[in-house]
């Protein structure tokens, strides 16, 4: 699992470099400046791979999560996110077997894109194309927080200033390493349980809904976080966690751009009404996404 975040990263970020700690003027506060970011509603861009994984880089499937995310609130005020399921070659031939369901994970394996923009969420893609009307292209999914358009395959929320500040706090190590080629920055290490990331993340929170946190109370979440020590913002993070059958889930997350704030003046917008159809107006009921966190609780999709 080590070995596949190391390839990922690299697919997805120029190699870090080690570098000794200089006497340089002290690194910003991470946690004072995601309060500034949020109240400034800074964008952010995120690029994730993730995906299930049986023993040393032996893939079941990978899936990919692209968009944007607005900052404000308590953290994520708006997102927009695509998600595209990837199949691997285990998974086709556990499909076979019944093991998955075929049909959502062929319509998954095509992007699906959510919206969540003032406490409203959207979806639209193959996977609810079946129950929409003619003429619609956009489902409306109810009154959700915007973490519902961004988090599931991803489980820590790194942009709620309480979850960060606990990270941060309970960071096994904690070292220099530059980001890119000359970025300077610092690389946290450390664990966080399941019962503790419920404890202090609302996102957390709202993706155990109503499951049985007691079951999984214990599953510790190996995580990586990658801070500019200039800005104090996150540049990337990786998680990974066990599953049933000695499998494991991981996520890597790059929020490219950070250090160019001028290329980031994005805005998630609703889509045009005309496009929506109304919750009353479906044909059936809306499918819910699969997501990496689903497997804590059961073996299949």
């Amino acid at each position: 699992m080590k070995r596949w975040i190391a390839l990922m990263a690299a697919t997805l970020v120029s190699a870090a470099l080690v570098t000794p700690p200089a006497p340089a003027r002290a690194a910003v506060d991470p946690v004072s400046s995601l309060k500034k970011q949020i109240a400034k509603g800074q964008a952010v861009r995120v690029v994730e791979l993730g995906g299930l994984y049986l023993g040393r880089d032996q893939d079941i499937f990978q899936v990919e999560n692209r968009g944007v995310l607005m900052l404000g609130g308590t953290g994520v005020g708006a997102a927009d996110m695509t998600r595209t399921l990837r199949p691997g070659f285990r998974m086709r031939d556990q499909m076979k077997a019944g093991a998955w369901d075929a049909a959502k994970v062929g319509t998954e394996s095509k992007p699906n894109r959510s919206i969540a923009v003032n406490g409203q969420l959207f979806r639209s893609g193959p996977l609810y194309a079946p129950v929409l009307p003619e003429g619609r292209t956009w489902a409306a999914a109810g009154r959700r927080s915007a973490t519902a358009a961004a988090y599931g395959d991803q489980l820590i929320n790194v942009f709620e200033p309480a979850t960060l500040k606990t990270l941060l706090a309970t960071a096994s190590s904690k070292r220099p390493q530059t980001y890119g080629s000359d970025l300077k920055a610092t690389m946290y290490r450390g664990t966080i349980t399941f019962r503790q990331l419920h404890a202090v993340s609302p996102t957390f929170r709202a993706l155990i809904g109503t499951r049985p946190l007691a079951r999984v109370a214990a599953t510790k979440i190996s995580w990586r976080l990658h801070v500019d020590d200039d800005q104090g913002q996150a540049l990337t993070l990786s998680t990974s966690w066990p599953v049933s059958g000695g499998r494991r889930a991981g996520v890597f997350s790059q929020y490219p751009g950070r250090d160019h704030p001028r290329t980031l003046a994005m805005r998630v917008s609703a889509p045009r009404p005309a496009q929506v159809a109304p919750a009353s107006s479906l044909t059936g009921a809306l499918p819910r996404p699969s997501a990496l966190l689903d497997l804590t609780f059961s073996p299949g999709a």
